[in-house]
């Protein structure tokens, strides 16, 4: 085993892992992620300068989003990845749900990336975030999220199991999909070696849906559905993607 004789302690999401979450997703091509973005936004909008991410986490996206010259700001659910993000980012960046964001100014783009969709538990939290969106674009804005699909979850981790160690920390993740339940459900040790008697336990739940579930849902708010692209691609989504991005114009 790659963490033994500590105490376990149960923490919420993102609480210990945030300080190495970085690290943890240092395979990430965040740049690559923001062009894509910003081609897709341009796609169906004529104009793009203003972008609020949802789902900000440590700031990584927001800040080549802030690279490629837009005017960006974030907001996460976790106090401690907000923390992180503003010792990176200069930029507005506070904590907030995503169902429950206010800005002092609509935006022209709307984000919210890497799955953190997948955490609203039910229909009633997407309808929130979706209608949440909606009212503080501007008028012909675009809301921009990705969804990580059902055969994600049933092919690629069915049976994941990660390990990583380095000179601060030492963390075990185990990755498994519950069918009846729908839940991608990721479980992480995390041993840091300044406490080397403490073992953090933080175990993830994403609900994951059926792109035309995704679909009816968006059909019953303001927005109209003008992209649904697999991967990083411009080809049509569908339930064989590994990842779909959604494109929605208020």
């Amino acid at each position: 085993m790659l963490l033994k004789k500590a105490n376990k302690i149960t923490v919420a999401p993102y609480s210990a892992l945030a300080e190495i979450y970085d690290f943890v997703m240092n395979h990430v091509d965040y740049r690559r992620w923001a062009y894509y973005v910003a081609l897709v936004a341009q796609k169906h909008s004529d104009h793009l300068k203003s972008i609020v991410d949802f789902s900000c986490g440590t700031g990584s996206f927001c800040l080549q989003l802030k690279q490629l010259g837009y005017e960006v700001s974030g907001c996460d659910s976790s106090v401690e990845m907000i923390r992180i993000a503003r010792q990176k980012l200069d930029a507005p960046i506070w904590c907030a749900d995503m169902r429950h964001v206010a800005t002092q100014n609509s935006p022209d783009l709307v984000v919210s990336l890497y799955d953190s969709m997948n955490y609203l538990p039910d229909d009633f939290s997407w309808l929130q975030c979706l209608k949440n969106a909606c009212s503080i674009l501007k008028s012909k804005g675009l809301f921009i999220f990705d969804i990580s699909t059902l055969h994600n979850s049933i092919n690629v981790f069915k049976k994941y199991v990660e390990k990583e160690n380095s000179e601060k920390v030492a963390y075990l993740r185990k990755s498994h999909f519950d069918k009846n339940l729908q839940l991608q459900i990721n479980y992480f040790e995390i041993r840091y070696k300044r406490s080397p008697e403490i073992i953090f336990c933080e175990t993830h739940k994403q609900r994951i849906r059926k792109v035309q579930e995704i679909q009816e849902m968006i059909r019953q708010t303001d927005f109209e559905l003008v992209g649904c692209y697999s991967g990083f691609s411009l080809q049509p989504g569908s339930e064989e993607s590994e990842r779909v991005h959604f494109v929605l114009k208020k």
